[in-house]
């Protein structure tokens, strides 16, 4: 698993917890990548960025025939929406009959910014956030779709997502592990 950390995001003290997180649930490898990409061509005059020019350009910008296998997830402070939704705190294409798995994950909703937007109010918080959107996904791009049970819920909120649990239910965690995405609970 990839993950690609925008540049634009001013506080990323999340992340190594978000690493930690993901480690301690997923059993893909994980790498994070700090990402630059002129995000400019996709914001709209007014309103949200429309994610779907966004998962184009980087379906397209990638070799998924070298890297077929890896789910790749790019982390980014704009706020974004993929019709018909309003917002949309992630964004997602591919599965397991496409060589693409991609997902994207706006923190526009998920990190409370302080002292003019520079610095994370409470990284922890988004930590917890963006993992869970980036575990559901994973095990969505890697073909597992069953459920929308405990971390599989759709959050519609800022407060639903908090309160979707950080694991996997069962028998959903059984068939994860079985699957090789996520691991076993110590």
């Amino acid at each position: 698993m990839a993950i690609h950390i925008h540049e634009e995001i001013a506080d990323q003290r999340f992340v190594p917890k978000l690493v930690a997180r993901l480690q301690d649930t997923l059993a893909p490898p994980i790498v994070t990548i700090p990402t630059k990409m002129d995000l400019e061509p996709f914001r709209p005059t007014l309103g949200l960025m429309d994610a779907r020019p966004l998962l184009d350009a980087l379906i397209g910008g990638i070799d998924w025939r070298r890297d077929g296998t890896v789910v790749r997830f790019v982390v980014i402070a704009d706020d974004m929406q993929l019709k018909p939704a309003r917002f949309n705190f992630a964004a997602s294409a591919g599965d397991t009959s496409t060589p693409f798995h991609l997902s994207i994950v706006s923190l526009a909703r998920l990190q409370q910014l302080a002292d003019g937007g520079r610095v994370d109010r409470d990284p922890d918080r988004t930590a917890q956030r963006v993992f869970k959107l980036i575990a559901k996904n994973t095990a969505r791009l890697m073909g597992y779709a069953s459920s929308d049970a405990c971390l599989f819920a759709f959050p519609r909120s800022l407060s639903e997502l908090d309160a979707t649990p950080e694991n996997f239910c069962e028998p959903d965690l059984s068939a994860l592990v079985v699957a090789g995405i996520a691991r076993s609970p110590q």
